[in-house]
């Protein structure tokens, strides 16, 4: 098959399987991988296989930057020392672990061959708990932590990964050299990818004025600056995950002072697209390529490799469980000021971001990106064994953390903060404050009855928003139920707009660039009142 048709069905098979999973409410990444087996069947698919370091390239930037875009930097600060101790002292702990656990059992698997397993299943995916946990309540410091190590430990996890790709390749390895090379290496990568968003952040305030009313320009900018960071790395010697990793966390806190509102709708929806197609795209190719690797293992007993299996992933979940306790609780016996900051941490909330350590589409890059041969040209040192026993790992942690976490919330008892919710309704007080002073301000300079009357209108509007955010609980109740009836009733109003336009388009009183002009209109009527509000990248 030729690759334009190949990619052509990889992508209708991620939509096909996410409108599968929308109907039946399994996890998307289980069905995307089955998908994917399904597929390998097919013609052309069997034999499909893409080259590690354009597989590696393609992916992770995008996934990391997007990851450091979103996270909310003031969160991440407050809880920034428990993120590290899960990102850097656990991802350490499982790559040795996992290393000599699995060198261990599999005589046949080098050590730094194992520590390449041990570097790939060592990052979590916070994506992959936000979709379990979306409409359960959980304390914002749980959220906080889980989405706060996801991407720092992706950083982290790939940096270990590389240096034990490195050491299974040429067949040498010095821990000091390693720990040297990885702080300098970091740094210098954090340090560029900075540099490097903030010059591109600087380029695109700029070329607003050439093109302020163009999005489309600023968005391919945009989708280009994680290629452009990683790029820069590589090319430089240093870093190139956290390079990345310090681009999005950059650029997210840039674009959402510096750019447009038209300009952040069409970029959030661009990107949305891209994260779900390559999201998808990693756990299709997984499926796809798992029907050779068994194929290629068949000659060992499926009872010692699902023995593998559930060990690794029993280790996995297991450590993650025994770390997080004395992470939490010991820098609060050895230090008061970090008892009179943070409290006393509720061991039910401590274990709930234990059961978290999801795996997902990292992992699956990652694994997928280990070359084919090493230095020497010999076959890389158990690839096939290490891809199947990530994939594992990660079936695992979504069937039993993933499913049973709702569970887990309840049995526990675990209840959310709602500090999100109380930021949210004082911020709507606080600008509806300021909208209505400033009306007031403006209203005796106006100078015609048609301006006052707007005015007026738009102030009564404000004051009404308003008093349905300040009111007492039970009264807001009764006040959105109001609006929920006066949006239902605007809504079918705007419908009824729009099917009066395509009628006079199927007569062919009006043409489809007029068609198309009036539906932007719509479009975006309906959804401000609708009140669909997304953020942007």
């Amino acid at each position: 098959m030729d690759l334009i048709e190949i990619t052509l069905g990889l992508l209708l098979a991620v939509a096909a399987v996410a409108a599968l999973g929308k109907w039946i409410g399994a996890p998307l990444p289980l069905l995307l991988v089955a998908g994917g087996v399904c597929l390998s069947f097919l013609p052309g698919f069997r034999s499909l296989s893409i080259e590690p370091d354009i597989f590696f390239l393609l992916f992770i930037p995008p996934l990391l930057f997007a990851d450091g875009w979103l996270i909310p930097k003031r969160d991440l600060l407050t809880v920034i020392r428990p993120v590290l101790l899960l990102a850097f002292g656990l991802v350490f702990l499982t790559v040795l672990v996992v290393g000599y656990l699995m060198h261990w059992l599999v005589s046949d698997l080098p050590l730094a061959a194992a520590f390449a397993l041990g570097a790939v299943i060592s990052p979590t995916d916070a994506v992959a708990v936000r979709a379990v946990t979306s409409r359960l309540a959980i304390p914002s410091r749980v959220s906080t932590i889980v989405d706060g190590e996801s991407l720092i430990n992706d950083a982290s996890g790939l940096i270990a990964f590389k240096f034990a790709i490195a050491a299974a390749m040429t067949g040498a390895f010095s821990w000091e050299r390693a720990v040297l090379q990885f702080f300098v290496s970091s740094g210098g990568g954090f340090l560029l990818g900075l540099a490097i968003a903030w010059t591109i952040g600087h380029a695109r305030v700029g070329l607003k004025r050439f093109c302020a009313d163009d999005p489309t320009i600023q968005t391919v900018i945009s989708l280009l600056t994680p290629y452009a960071a990683y790029l820069a790395a590589e090319a430089l010697g240093v870093g190139s995950i956290l390079a990345v990793v310090g681009a999005g966390l950059y650029a997210g806190a840039h674009d959402l002072r510096h750019l447009d509102a038209a300009t952040r709708a069409h970029s959030w929806e661009v990107w949305r697209m891209v994260l779900f197609a390559f999201n998808g795209l990693v756990f299709v190719l997984l499926g796809v390529e798992l029907h050779s690797i068994i194929f290629a293992l068949s000659r060992a007993s499926a009872l010692e490799l699902a023995g593998y299996a559930l060990a690794l992933s029993a280790i996995v979940i297991v450590l993650r469980i025994l770390w997080v306790y004395p992470a939490a609780y010991l820098p609060l016996l050895l230090s008061r000021r970090i008892r009179e900051r943070e409290g006393v941490h509720s061991p039910r909330a401590v274990f709930l971001t234990g059961w978290a350590g999801i795996r997902g589409s990292i992992t699956l890059a990652a694994a997928l990106s280990i070359p084919f041969v090493t230095s020497a040209g010999a076959p890389f040192p158990g690839r096939e064994l290490i891809i199947l026993l990530a994939a594992s790992v990660i079936i695992v942690t979504l069937l039993v953390n993933g499913m049973t976490l709702p569970l887990v919330i309840r049995w526990l008892d675990i209840r959310g903060d709602r500090i999100a919710e109380r930021e949210e309704r004082a911020a709507r007080i606080a600008t509806a404050q300021a909208a209505i002073e400033s009306l007031r301000k403006r209203l005796p300079r106006l100078t015609t009855s048609d301006e006052t009357a707007f005015a007026n209108s738009l102030l009564a509007q404000y004051e009404q928003r308003l008093q349905r955010y300040s009111a007492n609980a039970d009264r807001r109740s009764l006040l959105d139920a109001q609006h929920a009836t006066q949006r239902r009733i605007w809504l079918a109003t705007i419908a009824a707009e729009r099917a009066e336009l395509m009628q006079m388009r199927e007569t062919d009183v009006i043409n489809d660039e007029v068609l198309r002009r009036l539906q932007v209109d719509l479009d975006l009527e309906e959804t401000r009142v609708a009140g669909v509000a997304r953020n942007a990248i």
